[in-house]
């Protein structure tokens, strides 16, 4: 029977049955000692029951006693207690003990046969601590369970328990959700074999599980898919470069006779071995990522701590395929454009090229800002990225437009961008004629004659830069707001409330909290910089369309501006000018705008609120509204909340009412300092949130760490990206030039002419590709951003998040690539003057 409910779980979760434990229990039995031990006063002992757990042997140490082998019982039944049971009785190996077997047949005589303690209690095979639930079991044998307990009991075995361990190496978090169902599928199978069996399984640690996977997943696909889809491109553009440097070869290839389809074979075949090689190696260096991302504290922030599990489980076959596909079609289909050229057409279009890029002539770039525009539009009118995800992370795929639109807007501004450059260099190249410097003059006149074929590499450029800047923004945003979602949830730096042990035990306590210490004590503590009273009260908005349940949050209007977390977006009006509402009106309060706009409400209305301010306090008056926030610390939308005057309820009462503590710590102080230092105004601190502790524990969270180890990678690669397209692209056109330099050397000009011919290009070049991928990466962060709010529930994340630009390390960033690639370009020009130079001039032109 156990086989058969082990195999309908495994058959339902899709996990195979690791190890299968049979728990058979007797049911609660009294201990009794026998009439003549004179060690007890007579009656029960202990209320035990008598247990047989298959395998248990192997699980526990025998502390003292003999092991629980096959040797036969002789007059008495042989049980193993455990060690603290043992201690409690006072029991001996050999002592001797009666179990009364109500509805059975007499008194059922035990034997002590050892002491047992568990080997390891957080081992699986225990399904709770043993040291906690199975102190009061006296273990026996299967045989001795068969044929001592059974026959003796009317109910000859009280609770039967299965305890299916599945094999848990082979789950893939990825079907986290399948094994949820799995379970709850069991469930309601399971009964239909057994009647009144239960089944107690891990839903609601794998439901809490998907919530935080679907939230981590949907994140990163908000962040990868776009990235994804520059890496394509990055493939398909050194693709590009690589078959445009080729292309002199190509077509001498077809000019002896080789046929296109041969030439494609080639590829084919050269693709086909890289993708053998790099495959592997793809592999251990996405391995060494993912390691090192686990290191991740912050962006591009590394701390030392264990290092992350990392397995193979979470590859996506179809989208290694597909991404070598594409790189494999990108390489065929470049390959295959060269192939139609003959040397004759190679050589008037390298002399002076007839045409640009397909997407330049096509128009791609302005027909790419509509549907940007569109999905952008669709983006803000969902509001925030978890709105687009319904049950599961794949939902973001039923209109993938929205998560591409960051992409897109990227791809669109780079495109609109490099359509400006060939008409920028052109003015250049009208600017050459006026130079006295001839390398000034060379390399003008090289930017505007030869624009077009600086156009793939310069625009990969610019997109990886501007991937670099968004995702570094990105970063910095996050970063910031985590820091104000913590801050919103708390309200100040420190918040608690005031307890005291004597007022909670007094038989009559008195109504109110006179008890609490005027708050200029609390001031004086070392450590604080300011304090202020916050009380939270359960109230009923009578309204003409019903009663409403909410809160009321009564503040001291004078010091809450002082310790309260509050940004400037949390309302129209300052908080200063909110307070100076609330001084004005007793009875005033402040309600959120969309209470406002819900019940046509205005400035100046009454409103009817009873306010439960204490066990059997509590006021029903008018309370008149002063002032709207969009958002007030610690107030979510799941209840409406209004705030008023705590004075107001206070002075109404003639005492003061409870409430929490909020405050404000000193610069170099600490939380901690604070609340031990509390119990010196003769109260306690109770339901203590400290702000940074908070925030650290927030900070060393797996989902933290992973969205901040992608980010770090992605820019990372962003910049290797960009690094590598136009180091690519120099050596491409290096070796095209090399004849040139060579000529220009031989009638006259200096190495360092030349040299600073190209340091020229690769500045006009390089600088051009930093601003307008500053500048598109800087428009996207402003845009996007504030969308990549993501929480593990369904309620929108509070309070917003405020797209930060990085300008101060953007910048520095952006001059240092720029500056790294021209001396870079500069030392790779200047390497292959010393060593090819004469070797070109001999062989002529390879353009």
């Amino acid at each position: 029977l156990g086989e058969h409910v082990a195999g309908i779980l495994a058959g339902e979760v899709g996990l195979p049955v690791r190890d299968l434990i049979l728990l058979a229990d007797s049911g609660v039995l009294r201990l009794m000692p026998l009439p003549d031990d004179t060690r007890y006063t007579g009656g029960p002992l202990e209320d035990v029951a008598l247990v047989y757990m298959s395998g248990v042997e192997a699980q526990i140490d025998i502390v003292e006693g003999r092991p629980m082998d096959e040797t036969p019982a002789a007059d008495r039944l042989p049980v193993w207690l455990h060690s603290d049971l043992a201690a409690r009785l006072g029991a001996q190996i050999g002592d001797r003990y009666l179990l009364p077997t109500p509805g059975g047949d007499g008194q059922l005589p035990i034997e002590v046969a050892g002491y047992w303690q568990p080997t390891d209690p957080k081992s699986a095979y225990w399904l709770n601590d043993p040291n906690q639930t199975m102190v009061e079991k006296l273990l026996v044998r299967r045989p001795d369970y068969l044929a001592w307990v059974e026959p003796r009991l009317e109910v000859k075995v009280r609770t039967a328990t299965w305890q299916v361990i599945l094999d848990e190496s082979r789950a893939v978090p990825a079907h986290a959700r399948d094994y949820k169902t799995g379970f709850e599928s069991a469930a309601a199978v399971i009964p239909r074999y057994l009647p009144d069996a239960r089944l107690t399984a891990p839903t609601l640690s794998l439901e809490k599980f998907v919530g935080h996977q679907t939230a981590l997943t949907t994140l990163l696909l908000g962040f990868n898919v776009p990235a994804l889809g520059f890496l394509l491109y990055f493939l398909a553009l050194t693709s590009a470069v690589i078959a445009y440097w080729q292309r002199r070869e190509t077509s001498l290839l077809r000019s002896r006779g080789i046929t296109r389809g041969s030439i494609l074979n080639f590829t084919l075949l050269e693709a086909c071995l890289l993708f053998v090689i790099g495959v592997p190696l793809g592999l251990l260096l996405g391995i060494g990522l993912a390691r090192a991302m686990g290191y991740t504290e912050s962006f591009l922030t590394f701390v030392t701590r264990p290092p992350l599990p990392v397995t193979l489980n979470g590859i996506n076959l179809p989208l290694t395929v597909g991404t070598l596909a594409v790189v494999l079609i990108a390489k065929a289909w470049t390959v295959a454009a060269s192939a139609r050229a003959t040397v004759v057409t190679q050589a008037r279009e390298h002399a002076r090229p007839t045409q640009g890029p397909f997407w330049y002539r096509a128009y791609l770039d302005l027909i790419l800002i509509i549907p940007t525009i569109y999905a952008y539009q669709q983006f803000v009118r969902r509001g925030w990225l978890g709105a687009l995800v319904k049950d599961r992370p794949q939902d973001l795929y039923q209109d993938p437009l929205l998560i591409l639109v960051p992409g897109l807007f990227i791809i669109s501004m780079a495109l609109i961008a490099m359509r400006v450059f060939p008409l920028l260099m052109r003015l250049l190249d009208l600017l050459a004629a006026h130079q006295p410097w001839f390398p000034s003059y060379l390399a003008l006149r090289q930017l505007g004659r030869q624009s077009h074929a600086y156009i793939n590499p310069l625009l990969l450029v610019i997109v990886s830069l501007a991937l670099g800047v968004y995702t570094l923004s990105l970063a910095a945003s996050m970063d910031q707001w985590l820091a104000d979602r913590v801050a919103y949830r708390v309200g100040a730096d420190l918040s608690l409330r005031p307890f005291s042990e004597s007022e909670a035990r007094a038989d009559n306590p008195a109504a109110g909290a006179d008890w609490i210490p005027p708050i200029d004590e609390f001031k004086q503590l070392p450590g604080v910089a300011q304090a202020a009273r916050v009380g939270r009260y359960v109230s009923v908005i009578h309204l003409p369309s019903g009663a409403v349940d909410g809160s009321f949050m009564a503040i001291d209007r004078i010091d809450f501006p002082l310790v309260a977390n509050f940004r400037s977006d949390f309302a129209r009006e300052s908080l200063g000018s909110l307070m100076n509402r609330l001084a004005l009106v007793p009875e005033g309060i402040l309600v959120s705008q969309e209470f406002l706009t819900q019940n046509s409400l205005r400035i100046g209305d009454r409103l009817d609120l009873m306010v439960l301010v204490d066990a059997g306090l509590s006021v029903r008056s008018q309370f008149t509204v002063v002032g709207v926030f969009d958002y007030f610390p610690t107030v979510y939308p799941q209840e409406v909340t209004v705030v008023g005057n705590l004075e107001y309820i206070n002075d109404f009462f003639g005492v003061t009412m409870p409430h929490r503590l909020w405050f404000r710590t000193a610069p170099g102080a600490s939380a901690a300092q604070i609340v031990a230092a509390i119990p010196s105004t003769g109260v306690d601190a109770v339901e203590v949130q400290d702000t940074q502790a908070i925030l650290a524990g927030e900070q060393a969270v797996m989902q933290r760490i992973g969205v901040f180890g992608t980010l770090s990678v992605s820019f990372l690669a962003a910049a290797l990206m960009a690094a590598l397209g136009l180091l690519t692209y120099s050596y491409a056109s290096l070796h095209e030039r090399l004849f040139q330099f060579s000529v220009l050397r031989a009638v006259g000009l200096h190495r360092r002419e030349i040299v600073s011919q190209v340091g020229l290009e690769y500045a006009v070049l390089t600088a051009y590709g930093a601003i307008a991928g500053v500048v598109c990466g800087t428009l996207a962060a402003r845009l996007f951003v504030p969308l990549f709010r993501m929480a593990s529930g369904p309620e929108t994340p509070l309070p917003p998040l405020i797209p930060i630009i990085a300008q101060d390390q953007i910048i520095p960033l952006a001059a240092a690539f720029a500056g790294g690639m021209i001396v870079l370009e500069i030392l790779i020009i200047s390497s292959a003057f010393y060593q090819r130079l004469f070797e070109a001039l001999r062989l002529g032109h390879h353009g």
